[in-house]
């Protein structure tokens, strides 16, 4: 019997198909984050200490990146979507909400949201691409 290749990936897609997406509506997926940590917290620019060290941290989440958005966890583990920040304080400093989650899609150069998302998120994503 042949061996199944798992954790096999998203071949470098930003999106979910809408198959995946409802799966991942029921179970959020496992982050895999391969970044090397940076020297410094990089929302206050101040090392980590024993008490509150440093770590990799999401700036799109992913409640909002994989069920809001629509986004593959490879993408949300990806060096355009990870930042370095303390444990305690930073990390959710560094987390961006819905809208600006949106935005900083918008500024990746993304011009189209999948089709599945519901009409709320499209809304809200025709406002935020029809603003400077």
């Amino acid at each position: 019997m042949t061996r199944v290749l798992r954790n096999v990936g998203f071949d470098g897609r930003m999106f979910l198909d809408e198959a995946e997406w409802l799966t991942y509506c029921r179970r959020k997926p496992v982050r895999y984050i391969r970044s090397a940590k940076s020297g410094e917290c990089e929302v206050c620019r101040q090392p980590g200490s024993d008490e509150n060290p440093l770590q990799n941290a999401h700036t799109i989440g992913f409640d909002v990146g994989v069920i809001e958005l629509g986004l593959t966890p490879e993408f949300l583990d990806s060096e355009a979507n990870i930042v370095t920040a303390h444990r305690q304080t930073c990390n959710k400093h560094s987390e961006l909400d819905l809208q600006a989650s949106m935005e900083r899609l918008r500024d990746l150069g993304v011009r189209q949201l999948p089709k599945y998302l519901p009409a709320v998120i499209q809304k809200a994503w025709a406002v935020t691409v029809s603003r400077p």
